[in-house]
């Protein structure tokens, strides 16, 4: 199934999942063909998002399901922050509905993961990091067994976790901005705790050292934790003032348990970021070329790799001196 905008639907397009309304009554039930009737009828729902039905084998190929969601993520954020701009209120509607279909997708996909190529921007712009920062901390938070309703909140927390900085500010008010997202959120029915916590706490560090409120220990909740780890690892891989490789950022990531995340965020985060998948081509100590074959499921950092030179087989576990220095 392929997650789209109701303003892209065609005719003949399937529904891939029964529609309600908000008391429960059922407006078109999954398999419906659509027609022109039908889809204006959607349209006039104010309806954003829907679920159809595809050939495409997303199954079998995450990078095409991946692009559909993270564009779906980039126009969503984009809607939001067209609207805060404006002076309007939140739209939480599309919101909610964009987190329900997310979190099932997430939930059902057992080969969605996040590689080093998803992680790098083209642009430095608040809509590519929260996209980022929103991938990886659903796939966090289902590693580390969240629920579907629990990685809902995670979904949308994570998404609107820079809101406060949307609007209009200078460099002073930027300690501030998870405050001014809170308040601007908590105006917004609809919104669970959860994701308003992340948006409050994810600056905030285990040891107490984090912003705005110094937030610590157990009082900081796990989903915000999350959503900064994810955060401060897109900004630090996303560095442009050096080159950064995915063992570098897992590295830093590891330096700061205990102190910024617990090592149970560390671990499910480690689980759902893979640095170099199949097929990545890299360059190893010496000048050797390689290509990734397998994966250590113990160190995602250190696969098995066939030299190009020799077409042998060689496990970086087994050859600690040998280090990756670039993806080619």
């Amino acid at each position: 199934m392929r997650l789209v905008r109701a303003d892209q639907l065609a005719e003949g397009d399937k529904l891939g999942k029964s529609l309600y309304t908000s008391d429960g009554r059922l407006i078109l039930r999954q398999g419906v063909v659509l027609d022109r009737r039908l889809i204006e009828g959607l349209k006039k729902r104010s309806l954003r998002y829907l679920m159809i039905e595809t050939t495409e084998a997303f199954g079998t190929d995450p990078k095409a399901l991946k692009e559909n969601l993270r564009e779906q993520m980039k126009d969503l954020l984009s809607h939001v922050m067209d609207t805060v701009l404006r002076g309007g209120a939140v739209p939480v509607e599309p919101v909610l509905e964009w987190s329900e279909h997310m979190s099932r997708i997430v939930m059902e996909e057992r080969d969605l993961l996040y590689h080093f190529e998803d992680l790098l921007r083209s642009d430095a712009n608040l809509i590519a990091h929260s996209v980022n920062v929103c991938f990886l901390s659903m796939l966090t938070a289902k590693a580390l067994g969240y629920t579907r309703q629990q990685i809902q909140n995670v979904a949308v927390g994570s998404l609107l976790h820079d809101i406060g900085l949307f609007r209009p500010h200078d460099g002073t008010m930027v300690i501030n901005h998870p405050q001014v997202g809170y308040d601007l959120l908590r105006q917004s029915p609809g919104l669970a705790q959860p994701a308003l916590r992340i948006v409050m706490q994810h600056h905030e560090q285990m040891d107490g050292r984090g912003f705005p409120h110094g937030t610590k220990g157990a009082e900081l909740s796990e989903e915000a934790q999350i959503c900064g780890l994810c955060s401060d690892f897109d900004y630090f891989m996303n560095d442009r003032l050096a080159d950064k490789l995915p063992c570098g950022g897992i590295e830093y990531v590891m330096s700061k348990i205990d102190t910024s995340y617990s090592y149970a965020v560390v671990r499910g985060f480690l689980k759902a970021f893979v640095p170099y998948p199949v097929g990545t081509e890299l360059r190893l100590t010496g000048g050797l070329h390689a290509t990734v074959v397998e994966l250590n499921k113990g160190h995602l950092a250190r696969p098995i790799v066939r030299l190009s030179q020799f077409g042998t087989k060689f496990n970086l576990m087994e050859h600690p001196s040998f280090m990756v220095e670039a993806v080619v």
